[in-house]
C-alpha cells in the first residue's frame, strides 16, 4: 500500500505540475550537442541550458501570475517554446524550394504563417482551454522521453571517453630517444595550415601560384618538399597518425569503414611525440581552436583567446536553428559571427605565436590553425571577409566562391608566416626545428592529399626527401636529432571514400618533383 501510495502521488504531481516546457526548452541544445560532440566545447551547451532553462522559468511565471493556473501557463509557455527552436529547422528545409529558379520561401512569409499558427494555437488555449491533468501529463511524459534520446547519446560518447585509455598502450615510459649534446635542445614547431595544399594541386585546383612564397621559405633555409603526400584526408586522421608516427591501419587492425572516431583523441592527445619529449624537459605549447576535440587542454599552456565573441560558434549554431534566423539572415554580418569568432581566433593564434621563443625552456609548439581552410574569412590583407556558403548547413561553396575565399585565405597567411617565421629564428637561442604542413589538401580525391611541407631544421636540410609524408616527419627529426631509432615507414596517401572516415581508397603519389 505505501508503494502504491508513492506512485498516485507521484503521478498526481506529474499531472498538476508541468514540467514540459522545461523539457522542451532543453531539448533543442541537448539534441544540437549530441549531434557535434566530437567538435564542440560542452561548456557552451551548458551556458546554453543554464539560459534556456531560466528563461522559462521567468516566462512560465509570468503567465501562472496572469491566468492564476500552473497547468495553463505551463501549455502557453510550451506554445512559445515551440514557436521559438522550430522556426530555424522549419526555415532549413523550406528555404531551397523555388518555382522557375525563384525562391519562393523568404522569411517574410514564413515567419508571418508560423507565428500566425502559433498565436491561434496560444489564442485557443487563452478561451476555450481548460486544465486537463491528463494533457498534462501526457506533455511531461512525451517531452522528457524527447530530451532522454539525445541525452543517452551523449552519456554514450562519455561512457566510451570513460573506457578509453587516457595514455595510449603506444605511449612508453621507456625513453625512445635522448639528447646528448652540451648545447639546448632546439624548439620544436609544428605549424599545421588547414587544407594548405601543394604547389602543383594549388594551381591545378585554385589557380594560385605560391611560388614567390616557397622561394621566400627557401631563402629562409627551409626545404619544401616538393612531391610531399599526407597521409589522410581528414584533420583528426591525419594528425593522429603524425603524432603517432603510425598508420591508423596499424594502431588498429579491426578498423571498419563506418567505426566511430572517439578512439582516436586519445592517440592524438596524449601521442608518443609529445610524451617522449616532455620526458627530455619539454614544455608542450599549444592554442584553441574551434575544434575542441583536438586541443591538448592538458598542455603545459594552452593559449585562449578571450572577449572574441559575445557568443561562442555552439550558441550561434543554435540561435540559427531558432526563429531568431529571421535576424541574423538579416544583418548578414551578424549570421556568421561564428565564422567572425574563427576569424578572431586565427588573429589571435598568429599574434601570440611570435612571442612563444621567449618563454623559458625547450618547447614542443603545437599551432593548429584554420586557414586556408573554410570558413573563408580572411581577405588577402586580413580584413574580414563575409562569404556565405549556398549550403550553410554542410559549409559547402559554389566552385567560383571556394576559389575567391581560399585564394585570398593563401594570399594572408603566406604574408603572416613570412613575417613570423623569422622572429622565431631569430628570437631562438638554438636555432629550431620549424614544420610547416598542411595536415591536407584541396579539391577532390586525386588532390586532396596533396598537401604543403616544409621543414627547417639546424644544419643540413638533406635528411628530408622531396615524397615524405607527415608518418615520418617526427620519425625523420628523432633519428636525426635525438639518436632515435624509429626508421622510415613507406609513405601512402589514403582517401577517406564516400564520406566515410575509415572507408581508406590509397592514392598513388604520381608526382615527378620539379
Amino acid at each position: 500500500m505505501h508503494i502504491q501510495f508513492n506512485r498516485n502521488a507521484i503521478k498526481k504531481l506529474f499531472s498538476q505540475i508541468p514540467v514540459h516546457p522545461f523539457f522542451l526548452a532543453a531539448y533543442p541544445i541537448v539534441s544540437l550537442l549530441a549531434f557535434n560532440i566530437k567538435e564542440i566545447y560542452m561548456r557552451d551547451a551548458i551556458k546554453s541550458i543554464l539560459i534556456a532553462l531560466l528563461s522559462t522559468a521567468i516566462v512560465l511565471g509570468v503567465l501562472r501570475v496572469l491566468k492564476r493556473s500552473w497547468q495553463i501557463a505551463g501549455l502557453l509557455t510550451s506554445l512559445l517554446l515551440v514557436w521559438f527552436f522550430v522556426y530555424g529547422h522549419l526555415y532549413n528545409q523550406l528555404e531551397d524550394i523555388s518555382i522557375l529558379g525563384v525562391q519562393v520561401v523568404r522569411h517574410r512569409y514564413l515567419f508571418l504563417i508560423w507565428s500566425g499558427i502559433i498565436f491561434i494555437a496560444a489564442f485557443w488555449v487563452l478561451k476555450k482551454y481548460r486544465a486537463n491533468p491528463k494533457l498534462t501529463l501526457a506533455l511531461n511524459i512525451i517531452s522528457a522521453f524527447l530530451i532522454c534520446i539525445p541525452a543517452i547519446q551523449i552519456s554514450a560518447f562519455e561512457l566510451r571517453n570513460l573506457f578509453y585509455p587516457k595514455t595510449p598502450a603506444a605511449v612508453t615510459d621507456n625513453p625512445l630517444i635522448s639528447w646528448t649534446n652540451n648545447s639546448r635542445p632546439p624548439d620544436i614547431y609544428y605549424i599545421v595550415l588547414d587544407g594548405y595544399g601543394r604547389s602543383d594541386a594549388l594551381k591545378e585546383v585554385e589557380g594560385i601560384d605560391n611560388t614567390d612564397f616557397l622561394d621566400s621559405l627557401r631563402h629562409l633555409g627551409f626545404y619544401v618538399a616538393e612531391c610531399s603526400q599526407s597521409n589522410y584526408t581528414r584533420t583528426l586522421l591525419s594528425l593522429t597518425s603524425t603524432f603517432t608516427m603510425e598508420y591508423l591501419q596499424t594502431i588498429n587492425p579491426q578498423l571498419t569503414a563506418d567505426q566511430d572516431t572517439s578512439w582516436l583523441y586519445p592517440y592524438l592527445k596524449h601521442n608518443i611525440v609529445r610524451q617522449q619529449l616532455e620526458q627530455l624537459g619539454y614544455k608542450t605549447i599549444v592554442f584553441e581552436n574551434p575544434w575542441e576535440g583536438m586541443v591538448w587542454d592538458d598542455a603545459a599552456i594552452v593559449y585562449r583567446p578571450t572577449g572574441s565573441s559575445l557568443l561562442s560558434p555552439f550558441e550561434y549554431l543554435l540561435l540559427s536553428t531558432t526563429v531568431m534566423r529571421v535576424y541574423l539572415d538579416v544583418q548578414q554580418a551578424e549570421s556568421h559571427q561564428v565564422f567572425y569568432t574563427n576569424y578572431v581566433d586565427t588573429l589571435y593564434a598568429l599574434d601570440q605565436l611570435q612571442n612563444v621563443p621567449s618563454i623559458p625552456g625547450p618547447k614542443l609548439v603545437f599551432a593548429h590553425l584554420v586557414i586556408p581552410h573554410s570558413p573563408f574569412v580572411f581577405g588577402p590583407d586580413g580584413e574580414f571577409i563575409d562569404i556565405v556558403p549556398y549550403d550553410k548547413v554542410h559549409g559547402i561553396y559554389t566552385a567560383e566562391d571556394h576559389k575567391r575565399g581560399y585564394t585570398a585565405a593563401v594570399t594572408y597567411i603566406n604574408k603572416r608566416m613570412l613575417e613570423i617565421i623569422p622572429k622565431l629564428i631569430q628570437a631562438s637561442k638554438t636555432p629550431p626545428i620549424i614544420i610547416l604542413a598542411g595536415d591536407h589538401g584541396t579539391g577532390g580525391s586525386t588532390t586532396v592529399t596533396m598537401n604543403l611541407e616544409a621543414f627547417f631544421v639546424p644544419g643540413s636540410q638533406s635528411i628530408f626527401y622531396e615524397t615524405i609524408t607527415p608518418v615520418n616527419i617526427f620519425r625523420v627529426v628523432f633519428d636525426s636529432y635525438f639518436n632515435g631509432s624509429f626508421a622510415l615507414l613507406p609513405d601512402k596517401g589514403y582517401f577517406s571514400a564516400g564520406g566515410k572516415y575509415f572507408n581508406f581508397q590509397e592514392i598513388h603519389n604520381e608526382c615527378s618533383g620539379p
